[in-house]
């Protein structure tokens, strides 16, 4: 299930840098935001993080009786 304070994956629409790095983001790149906190993270720091969300999340769902364990 999704929730509004998710994390996501995202465009860039404006210049930005990456809060944990302060790698440059110029428009049009890929990059992974946390709304709740308003953190924009780089793709390479980025991506572990919300990959390990991603596995939580669907932990939770099957634990739950709404997702497919395989």
């Amino acid at each position: 299930m999704r929730y509004k304070d998710d994390p996501r994956q995202i465009v860039v629409r404006y210049p930005s840098c990456c809060a944990k790095c302060q790698t440059r983001l110029p428009k049009g790149t890929v990059a992974y935001y946390w709304p709740r906190t308003q953190t924009l993270l780089c793709d390479g720091c980025g991506e572990p993080e919300y990959r390990s969300f991603l596995s939580a999340a669907a932990d939770e769902d099957v634990y739950a009786g709404n997702g497919n364990p395989y």
